[in-house]
């Protein structure tokens, strides 16, 4: 085993951005990059949490070159605070009744969202013992110009068929982390009011749902191609191999709601 720290990175981006100062009850900020992370290796300093770390030829780092597990081109994220105009002083009073004041008037919405492509990753040849390939990570040849099929889902997410076994004892040409995995989808809201009991007592009523909509987001396929054995060099894989090209996994988790009060003195 060795390690190295010789590897390089490459990102370019286009940023844009707008905000809105808190004016009229309103107060917002979104941002969109549209980006390419291209490198040799991935570290984020705690192993895994950088995704798998797949090459070929380890005397070689330069031909892992390609995207970078952070890869993501496009992202649009940001958040929104409205006071809704409702109450005391607001452009919808409750002509000083103070009862409907204290239970309609003054209440604050909140929403954070993230919109953004999903990560890249690499198809690895399974069980091969006639490879070059260190660590027994091969990748395949590359033999369509897209990994794309019709009627995308879960069940099928790539098409195996762009890809070939290479000949007896050859690195594939495939580039690492060519084919990209579902995009991610997260929306937060939160609600909340704050009671006047005296001039120097208030209680803040709060309630939050993170992933407001319970949309599932998904983690990358199943990467690995099983070689059988009428598997022949050049030939591709079998597009309707069950299980190659499914996804199991979910990230970011699901719908969760808290209820919460503070006090203030």
């Amino acid at each position: 085993n060795a390690g190295t720290n010789n590897a390089i990175s490459n990102y370019n981006s286009l940023q844009a951005s707008i905000t809105k100062r808190f004016t009229s009850g309103l107060s917002f900020s979104f941002n969109y990059v549209w980006s390419h992370m291209l490198d040799e290796q991935d570290s984020s300093g705690w192993g895994g949490r950088a995704g798998d770390q797949y090459y070929q030829n380890s005397y070689n780092p330069r031909a892992n070159y390609g995207a970078s597990n952070f890869d993501v081109r496009n992202a649009f994220k940001g958040g929104i605070v409205y006071a809704l105009p409702v109450g005391r002083g607001q452009h919808f009073s409750m002509n000083n009744n103070r009862i409907l004041d204290e239970i309609l008037g003054g209440w604050q919405v909140s929403s954070t969202i993230v919109l953004q492509t999903g990560n890249p990753f690499s198809v690895i040849i399974q069980d091969v013992s006639n490879s070059q390939a260190y660590n027994f990570q091969q990748f395949p040849n590359r033999t369509a110009t897209t990994t794309a099929v019709p009627n995308k889902s879960i069940l099928h997410w790539y098409n195996p068929a762009a890809f070939s076994l290479p000949a007896n004892y050859t690195f594939g040409d495939a580039r690492r982390n060519s084919v990209y995995g579902p995009g991610y989808n997260r929306v937060n809201l939160s609600t909340g009011k704050v009671f006047s009991i005296t001039e120097q007592v208030k209680i803040q009523i709060r309630a939050d749902a993170n992933n407001v909509f319970n949309h599932p987001s998904f983690g990358v396929p199943n990467q690995f191609l099983s070689v059988g054995s009428s598997q022949q060099v050049g030939q591709p894989f079998d597009i309707d191999a069950a299980g190659s090209q499914q996804i199991t996994t979910t990230v970011g988790g699901s719908r969760t709601m808290q209820l919460g009060a503070r006090l203030s003195f």
